[in-house]
């Protein structure tokens, strides 16, 4: 299966996306950030969810009827790995809860030593495709980043 959703993701990927590097992704993101202080935070999360919801219409076609958590996950991990947003080493899946723990995330990489964590649009992508994949309400926070130092960016999603 995961085969035959990396194929149908890169698929799409050619046809509807841009490939562009990711080293001005990564200054322009810790530009804004370093210059717009602590009141953007709402607008990159809003701005990432409707990424997210963006996102889960395509995964959507790709899914087809397959909706339970373990097969979202696997599909949204495949998204973020070939879109290069971020590498997603392990998924901890609860009844009400996600935990991601990520490497190499593309918010996080040009910003270092952070009090907090950066990563605000990613937290609310995985807010949004959630969201859209399950039809429930998901709430997404970082709890740890890279740009703190850390090892690797957590993420923890509940259904609220």
């Amino acid at each position: 299966m995961n085969m035959e959703a990396t194929s149908k993701i890169r698929e799409y990927l050619k046809k509807e996306g841009l490939i562009f590097p990711k080293a001005p992704v990564k200054e322009f993101y810790s530009q804004i950030f370093k210059l717009s202080g602590f009141g953007i935070g709402g607008l990159l999360k809003f701005s990432g969810k409707k990424a997210g919801i963006i996102a889960a219409q395509i995964l959507e076609e790709v899914l087809k009827s397959e909706k339970d958590l373990e097969t979202i996950c696997k599909y949204v991990k495949i998204l973020l790995e070939e879109t290069g947003v971020c590498n997603i080493e392990c998924i901890d899946i609860e009844e009400n809860k996600i935990k991601l723990s990520v490497k190499n995330s593309i918010f996080a990489e040009g910003i270092s030593q952070s009090k907090k964590p950066v990563c605000i649009p990613l937290s609310g992508t995985l807010e949004g495709l959630f969201e859209k994949l399950t039809d429930k309400k998901w709430n997404c926070k970082e709890t740890e980043c890279a740009a703190q130092g850390k090892e690797k960016c957590v993420f923890e999603i509940l259904k609220t």
